[in-house]
């Protein structure tokens, strides 16, 4: 028998694969005067993509909502682990565009009433890139709310899911 030997070719990569996590993040109760659109509680379903990169696992949410005057003082925090190496980490992530927003002035003679100078909603990106290493990766999402204080959870279920990342 005769064989032959290819040398410098490598596997054929699979196309990447995007999925939806099973459990969406559903949200503190949201009221006025600090509430934004669609309801008491917000669900926000997570997406998650794998195989575009070896290790690595893009996580966003599913639908990014449109810009709404209340959702700078909001923002997500996307917690991951690899199950088989114990490899972790944390990002944030906006979940809303920001298309159409206009910061109102920053008015120092309005006491608690201004908008914060920068919310931390705004300076995060709509993906998080987490680079996990191959493996099954747990994903837990929480949602923060910043209105006229610090940053505080108000997940009433966090969103969760495993992915197995090539």
């Amino acid at each position: 028998m005769f064989g032959s030997l290819v040398l410098g070719a490598g596997t054929a990569a699979a196309a990447p694969q995007t999925s939806i996590t099973p459990v969406p993040v559903v949200t503190g109760f949201q009221i006025a005067p600090g509430a934004v659109p669609g309801g008491l509680f917000q669900t926000i379903p997570m997406k998650t993509t794998v195989g575009a990169e070896p290790g690595v696992v893009s996580i966003s949410a599913a639908n990014v909502a449109a810009w709404d005057p209340q959702y700078p003082y909001r923002f997500l925090t996307v917690h991951w682990r690899n199950l088989a190496t114990g490899a972790t980490g944390s990002e944030g992530l906006r979940h809303w565009e920001l298309s159409g927003y206009e910061k109102p002035p920053y008015d120092p003679a309005i006491p608690n009433g201004n908008v914060p100078l920068e919310t931390t909603g705004e300076g995060l990106p709509t993906e998080v890139v987490a680079r996990t290493g191959a493996g099954p990766v747990a994903i837990v999402v929480t949602h923060s709310r910043e209105y006229w204080g610090p940053p505080r959870v108000d997940t009433l279920i966090p969103g969760i899911g495993v992915v197995l990342v090539p």
